[in-house]
This record gives C-alpha cells, sequence and structure tokens, in this order.
C-alpha cells in the first residue's frame, strides 16, 4: 500500500499560471488608471519685460527699527529655548 497515494499534488503548470494571470491582470488594472493620471499643462507665459530691473529704485525703510518702543523690547526667558527630555529612552522596550 502506498503511503503517498492519498495525497494530492499540485501541478507546477497550474501554480505558474495562477501567478502569470496575477501579473495580466494586475499590469491591465494599473495601465488603466496610469493614464488618466497624467494631467499635461503648458508651460506657463512669462512676459519678456519681466526682469528685475524694476528693483533697482527699491529702499528699504528701516525707521521703525529706531522707534523707542522697539529698542525697548527684551528677550524673556532662555534663549534660544533648551529642549528639554522627552520621548522614551528606548523605543523598543515592552513597556
Amino acid at each position: 500500500m502506498d503511503i503517498n497515494s492519498n495525497k494530492s499534488t499540485t501541478s507546477p503548470v497550474i501554480l505558474f499560471a495562477i501567478i502569470a494571470l496575477g501579473f495580466i491582470v494586475g499590469y491591465f488594472y494599473y495601465s488603466q488608471f496610469s493614464s488618466q493620471n497624467i494631467l499635461e499643462s503648458a508651460p506657463l507665459a512669462i512676459p519678456e519685460d519681466d526682469n528685475l530691473t524694476k528693483f533697482n529704485s527699491l529702499t528699504l525703510d528701516f525707521g521703525p527699527f529706531d522707534n523707542l518702543n522697539f529698542k525697548s523690547l527684551r528677550v524673556f526667558g532662555e534663549s534660544p529655548v533648551q529642549a528639554g527630555v522627552s520621548g522614551r529612552p528606548d523605543i523598543f522596550a515592552p513597556f
């Protein structure tokens, strides 16, 4: 009496066919969505006269920094702020 006669064996051809079918279905599933997600937009039109020459006459007003109210501002507390101890020392600990 053969002991192996009760076992059912799967053919490698069936296993390969299932894997190949999965790749084919996956390819068609993902390929139909990839063409819809591509957005094509025209490059923005930049006028030819758009350059930095208009900033040649730019002047900044530093007058507010000379104000007595601004000069009377003080720093309160630690500067820069010292970071405290936070978090767990061992993130993989079981507790």
